[in-house]
C-alpha cells in the first residue's frame, strides 16, 4: 500500500531557506518512503503569468556596432556597445519607444529613428538619422562566435577593446533578440538609406515553463538543452496578469518515482533557456500524485 496518494504544494509554504518561488524547497510532515512500481504525476497546476516582456539580466540587452563620423561619440565609434532596456511588460509601440531612447542615450547623440509595423508585419524599424552612420545589429550568431573571434577580455570596460557598456557573456548574452527574430545568421551594416527592420515581434518570451525536481526527476527526461529531471512541461496557455491551468490528460505524463525517500522537496520552473522565470512574488500552486504500476521500465 502507497503511504501517500496526493500532496499538495504552494510556494507560499515553501522553506525558509528557499531561493525563490521558481527555485524553492518544501518540506514534508514526515519522512516517506515509497515503494518499488511507484510512479507519479504533476497534476492541479496553477501558475500565475506574472513575468515581464523584458527580465533584468535575462532578455534586456541589444548589442550595437557603429561606425561613423561622429566626433561627438568619441570613443564608441567602430565600438560595439551593449545598450540594456529597462525591464517590464511592453507593446510593440512601447518596445520601439525604448529601444530609440536607449540606443540614442546610450551614446549620448540622437542616433536612431524607430518606427514600427503593427497592422501588417509587426517589426520594428532602425534607421540611422546621420547619412555617414553605419551600423549593426548583432545577431545570437554573431554573439557566440565573439565578433569575428574578437577575444573577450575586459580592460577598464571595454571587452577586447570592442564592446563598451554592460557585461558580456557569449554562453549567455542576455539578449533580446530572441523577442525581434535577430538569432540567426551574420548581421550587416544598415544606414539611412537602408534601415534595419527587425523580425517578428514577439512579445511573448515564454511558451512553456519546464518543472524540474532533483528528488523526482530522472534520466528518461531531457530537456531542450539536454537537462534532466523535467517532471513536467506547462504550455503558456494565458496572458500576461492571468492564471495557467494545467491538469494531467494522458497516461504519458506518470514517471516512476520507486524507493524515493523524501522528506524535503526541491523544485524549479524554468524557461526554455534554462533561465529560472521571476514571478515577481506571485504563488506558484501544483499536486503531486503518486500511485502504483506494474510494468515500470
Amino acid at each position: 500500500m502507497l503511504p501517500c496518494k496526493k500532496i499538495y504544494i504552494d510556494t507560499k509554504h515553501k522553506t525558509v531557506d528557499s531561493i525563490s518561488n521558481s527555485n524553492f524547497r518544501w518540506e514534508l510532515p514526515e519522512t516517506l518512503s515509497l515503494p518499488h512500481n511507484t510512479i507519479f504525476y504533476v497534476d492541479d497546476i496553477c501558475i500565475p503569468h506574472s513575468w515581464y516582456t523584458i527580465e533584468a539580466n535575462v532578455n534586456d540587452r541589444l548589442y550595437v556596432q557603429l561606425t561613423n563620423n561622429h566626433t561627438v561619440v568619441g570613443t564608441k565609434i567602430n565600438a560595439c556597445n551593449i545598450v540594456v532596456l529597462s525591464p517590464g511588460n511592453y507593446t510593440l509601440t512601447s518596445l520601439a519607444s525604448e529601444i530609440k531612447a536607449k540606443i540614442n542615450s546610450s551614446y549620448s547623440v540622437t542616433l536612431v529613428n524607430v518606427t514600427l509595423d503593427a497592422d501588417r508585419t509587426n517589426t520594428i524599424t532602425i534607421t540611422p538619422v546621420n547619412a555617414s552612420d553605419l551600423m549593426k545589429i548583432l545577431t545570437d550568431a554573431d554573439l557566440v562566435t565573439g565578433m569575428a573571434g574578437v577575444t573577450v577580455t575586459v580592460t577598464d570596460g571595454v571587452w577586447g577593446g570592442h564592446w563598451t557598456g554592460a557585461s558580456y557573456d557569449q554562453k549567455n548574452p542576455l539578449d533580446m533578440n530572441g523577442l525581434i527574430n535577430n538569432t540567426s545568421g551574420t548581421s550587416t551594416f544598415f544606414s539611412s538609406a537602408s534601415a534595419h527592420v527587425t523580425g517578428y515581434v514577439d512579445l511573448e518570451p515564454i511558451k512553456n515553463i519546464y518543472m524540474y525536481s532533483t528528488n523526482l526527476g530522472t534520466f528518461k527526461t531531457i530537456g531542450c538543452k539536454g537537462e534532466v529531471t523535467i517532471i513536467k512541461k506547462v504550455p503558456v496557455t494565458a496572458g500576461a496578469h492571468q492564471m495557467i491551468f494545467s491538469n494531467v490528460t494522458s497516461s504519458s505524463d506518470w514517471l516512476d518515482c520507486s524507493r524515493q525517500t523524501l522528506k524535503t522537496l526541491q523544485f524549479e520552473l524554468k524557461d526554455s533557456n534554462d533561465n529560472n522565470i521571476n514571478f515577481h512574488g506571485a504563488h506558484v500552486s501544483f499536486s503531486l500524485s503518486f500511485d502504483k504500476y506494474r510494468e515500470v521500465e
